[in-house]
């Protein structure tokens, strides 16, 4: 799943693992899907500075043995 960074005018800083996002046009936030299209995080689109989408990185998997 990929990540978002959210960034807020005041200079906080949200971390949102995601698949997708888009601006609501009906309400005033940003909608945060995942895989299924099920809505996992919602922000508000007033004081938002910036989304950026992180570089995913490859899963680590645990080795057992």
């Amino acid at each position: 799943m990929a990540s978002y960074l959210v960034t807020y005018t005041d200079g906080s800083e949200q971390h949102i693992p995601a698949d997708s996002v888009f601006r609501d046009v009906d309400y005033p936030q940003y909608v945060f899907h995942d895989d299924d299209h099920n809505t996992i995080a919602l922000a508000p689109s007033t004081g938002v500075l910036s989304i950026v989408r992180m570089p995913e990185t490859p899963s680590v998997k645990a080795v057992t043995g």
